[in-house]
């Protein structure tokens, strides 16, 4: 499977809430691409959602990292490190 189709895989699950099969479709497209900014951010949101803050963190960070100007994952990370 290609890396654009774990990425849909992966929103398709959470917007289901298989939130576990989820974030293992986002690490997948991750290892295909780990340049792939918009999976890190949806990896967060699943995180966020399953209330996994420090793996939530890690992965916003890890986004915002790439891209330093992603909005959402700046308003995600500094939602919950309460700024």
């Amino acid at each position: 499977m290609c890396k654009r189709s774990h990425f849909e895989v992966g929103q398709f699950l959470f917007l289901n809430e298989k939130y576990d099969q989820a974030i293992e479709e986002f690490k997948r497209a991750i290892h295909d691409d780990a340049k792939d900014v918009e999976a890190y951010y949806n990896l967060g949101v699943v995180y966020e959602t399953k209330s996994m803050t420090k793996e939530a963190k890690e992965a916003f960070t890890k986004a915002l990292d790439l891209n330093p100007k992603h909005k959402l994952a700046e308003e995600h990370l500094s939602k919950l490190i309460g700024i």
